[in-house]
């Protein structure tokens, strides 16, 4: 890790040189923002914030980097990240680099991305269970790993295998320390009633359409986790991936009397 560290140190060192003198060399951009998902949370941070200001003198760089922030949105990216990605947009906007017009766009994006970010408290919202039973997402306070997917989608139903065999969820909902709540987004009442979860799983459906047509939660696509901590923070945010999910729950259960505040960073690191 300290020599993916020194290495993205290096590499942004050069960016400040090349853009001084030379221009921006754009493939090692690229390196670098693919570098970022490896390094720990703060020091993820800072080279990010060290690249946006790096390339923020030279306005064709700056438009490379605007665009592999916005690919951090983006679950089936591998640039993946919806901490920096927050952290790229609200430079962007902040910055005078890009034309107003230009800052149309992302402007928007941040005001999405800002929802259930990482570090606040998640969104309540309203879901009926198969018994006909309302109830809000919110409304214990243990920590939760809320599924949101659609019947009719293919890695959907991947996904729910691969959760009813995992012997971690099962294990931390049989000790109480876990909720996994499967949210049904769409609006199919009798394919979600036909829908199978194991019996430790709570399966809701968004009746009022909250996410979809509310947009409580923003959702790119489906299925995404969200981790919830005990205090209903959000501890991770449209996450694609079950085996990096799995690890999370894992960690969190190993460190129960941890704070969501510092969970967040132990989390974020793991790959």
């Amino acid at each position: 890790m300290r020599k993916i560290l020194l290495c993205s140190l290096a590499v942004l060192v050069c960016l400040v040189a090349n853009a001084q003198f030379f221009g921006v060399d754009t493939d090692k951009l690229s390196g670098l923002f693919n570098s970022m998902n490896k390094l720990p949370y703060d020091n993820a941070v800072m080279i990010l914030k060290g690249t946006m200001g790096a390339v923020s003198k030279d306005a064709k760089a700056y438009r490379k980097a605007a665009e592999l922030v916005e690919r951090m949105g983006n679950p089936a990216d591998s640039l993946h990240n919806e901490v920096l990605y927050v952290e790229g947009l609200k430079d962007i906007v902040s910055s005078y680099v890009l034309s107003s017009s230009e800052l149309d766009r992302p402007k928007l994006l941040l005001e999405m991305a800002n929802k259930n970010r990482v570090g606040t408290k998640a969104t309540d919202i309203e879901y009926v269970a198969t018994g006909g039973t309302t109830h809000h997402l919110l409304s214990s306070d243990k920590p939760k790993l809320v599924f949101f997917n659609d019947v009719d989608c293919d890695a959907c139903a991947k996904a729910k295998q691969a959760m009813a065999s995992s012997a971690v969820l099962k294990e931390a909902v049989e000790k109480g320390m876990l909720e996994v709540i499967a949210i049904y987004t769409g609006n199919n009442e009798k394919a979600w009633k036909k829908a199978e979860c194991p019996a430790w799983m709570v399966s809701g459906w968004d009746k009022k359409q909250q996410v979809e047509a509310d947009e409580a939660y923003v959702l790119p696509t489906t299925p995404l986790f969200y981790l919830l901590g005990s205090d209903n923070c959000v501890l991770v945010k449209n996450e694609p991936s079950f085996t990096r999910i799995e690890k999370a729950v894992a960690v969190m259960a190993a460190n129960a009397d941890t704070p969501s505040s510092k969970l967040v960073s132990v989390i974020y690191s793991i790959k």
